[in-house]
């Protein structure tokens, strides 16, 4: 796993090794601008583009700027292509101080020729921005990690011209979109294509509208190892990668058979909502559980004997909602189970949830809660409490921030300490799905690495509650049945966009995706150790 961090975090963690290791900023510096340059020029040529614009600030990532701006210059020289560059300095030279005082200076120097300039004239960067017939790739060098508050009018304005009028281009922010300080407010920012980020990822990249305008993450390696930040790494933020799963654990002994190989009972569905229970419980089976019973309404049983074969049918007394009138005969099938999945497509009459309630209340099993079956605890939260097994709540944000009675917008602005102080107090293991999902048991808060927009399409969240389900029943690991549930949930959402795009995924296409996608999983980290 990599560590994430904060903005304000992670300068105080680039301090704190530069001190440790004898580390001159200058020398960082020099690191980040040489490496992003050879990204910077890779897309430069990929991308066709025929000139470069740097849009520079006052501080250290003007100074990032500058660096690359030389590196591309000797670009040009080795491969013989002479591409005009431009340094747009949105402040007077005389604001600047310390490294970057120092690389602008050589920059200056260096940049004596007809292809290259610098210069402060807004005029001359419109006049730049609207030659026909050219596609400008422009980097975005004017603030980093240590900006806080609002852009200036001057900036604002000269990034809305460039996003209104400069219709071909290509744009590449150094460390983070200049500007981007509240991830749920980028709306000033010049959109990214792609952003290199020095060192780490940052936290305001990887959400809501931080997401949306950092386009593409590239790490760029400073000098200093990814795993040397993880000493500083205080909040404890880590991306998931392909390699943290943990799916080379539970693969199946060869004397095995269905009992040993996870027992899941799951209790969903009502009227109109069978395909949720459908959903989740052939997920769970795909995801390598060796036996899936599934408790619905007798009044439904006929529309699920009908689509699922391999899932075992459990008709309850009722005919469109699961009630207390099913408690006694769902008692065996839970005693029998190795974790228990509570809620998909369930509703929320209040017998069912006083149902549900119930359940939780007396049993001491490993639950995932999902859906209507989270919403049965608004108000009754200390019954999530338990001893010697673990439950585990996959609520996307809404039903998250219904369950702790506030806003949605209140917990996006605060999620990552209202999720692991939630997790902590319940002791639950938390799976807040989103863009990306993450997952807390209140101490470390993971980010998951994968999964794209093609997911957010009804029925995904039956999935993955299946998948994290089964998990659990195969090996008994909350925790990381979650982690790696969910990086396998959108690892197939992966497959799936290569193959149809942003659109045109739908649930039960994941479904078909899980053998495949964690076989190539288990593969891929084979192959790597």
């Amino acid at each position: 796993m990599k560590s994430v961090f904060f903005n304000t975090d992670v300068l105080d963690a680039e301090k704190k090794l530069m001190e440790k290791y004898s580390i001159p900023s200058i020398v960082l510096m020099e690191n980040a601008g040489m490496k992003s340059a050879e990204i910077i020029w890779d897309y430069f040529i990929k991308e066709n583009c025929s000139r470069i614009v740097i849009l520079s600030g006052k501080g250290n990532n003007a100074g990032d700027g500058y660096v690359i701006a030389r590196h591309l210059y000797s670009k040009n020289i080795a491969d013989d292509v002479y591409a005009p560059i431009h340094i747009f300095q949105c402040y007077p030279s005389s604001e600047l101080k310390g490294d970057a005082l120092v690389n602008y200076g050589i920059a200056k120097e260096l940049f004596r020729s007809d292809y290259f300039e610098i210069f402060d004239d807004v005029t001359r960067l419109i006049d730049i921005s609207e030659i026909d017939n050219e596609k400008i790739l422009f980097v975005d060098a004017v603030f980093g990690i240590g900006f806080k508050g609002r852009l200036d009018d001057k900036v604002k304005n000269i990034f809305a011209d460039i996003s209104q009028f400069v219709n071909d281009k290509f744009v590449i922010a150094v460390d983070v979109p200049s500007g981007l300080y509240d991830y749920t407010d980028a709306s000033d920012c010049l959109k990214a294509d792609v952003t290199v980020s020095m060192g780490v990822k940052k936290f305001s990249t990887l959400f809501f509208s931080g997401k949306e305008v950092s386009g593409e993450i590239k790490i760029v390696d400073v000098g200093i190892a990814n795993s040397m930040f993880d000493e500083f790494n205080g909040k404890e933020i880590l991306l998931v990668e392909k390699q943290d799963t943990f799916f080379d654990e539970i693969q199946r002994n060869v004397n095995s058979h269905k009992y040993n190989n996870g027992k899941l009972f799951i209790l969903a569905g009502s009227e109109g909502y069978t395909g949720a229970a459908y959903l989740a419980s052939q997920s769970a089976l795909r995801a390598g559980c060796g036996s899936v019973i599934l408790g619905i309404p007798e009044g439904l049983i006929a529309i699920m004997e009908a689509k699922t074969t391999e899932v075992i049918t459990l008709p309850l007394k009722s005919d469109k909602y699961l009630n207390n009138e099913s408690y006694e005969m769902v008692q065996e099938k839970i005693e029998w189970a190795d974790t228990v999945l509570l809620g998909p497509g369930m509703g929320r009459e209040s017998d069912t949830m006083s149902f549900v309630r119930n359940l939780v209340k007396k049993y001491n099993k490993n639950f995932v809660i999902d859906a209507d079956g989270i919403y049965a605890f608004r108000g009754h939260l200390d019954l999530l409490k338990k001893d010697n097994c673990s439950v585990v709540l996959t609520p996307h944000f809404g039903e998250f921030a219904g369950l702790l009675e506030i806003s949605t917008d209140e917990l996006k602005k605060d999620f990552y300490n209202i999720a692991k102080e939630f997790a902590e107090k319940y002791d639950v293991v938390l799976v807040l799905k989103g863009s990306p999902t993450v997952i807390t048991k209140g101490k470390e808060f993971y980010v998951n690495s994968c999964g794209r927009e093609n997911l957010a399409t009804i029925g995904s969240g039956d999935v993955l509650s299946g998948i994290i389900a089964s998990l659990t029943a195969q090996s008994g690991d909350a925790l990381n049945s979650c982690i790696s549930g969910a990086y396998l949930h959108g690892y197939c959402g992966d497959r799936l966009y290569a193959l149809y795009g942003d659109s045109g995924t739908i649930a039960g296409d994941l479904i078909e995706q899980i053998p495949a996608a964690k076989n190539e999983i288990i593969k891929d980290n084979k192959t790597k150790q």
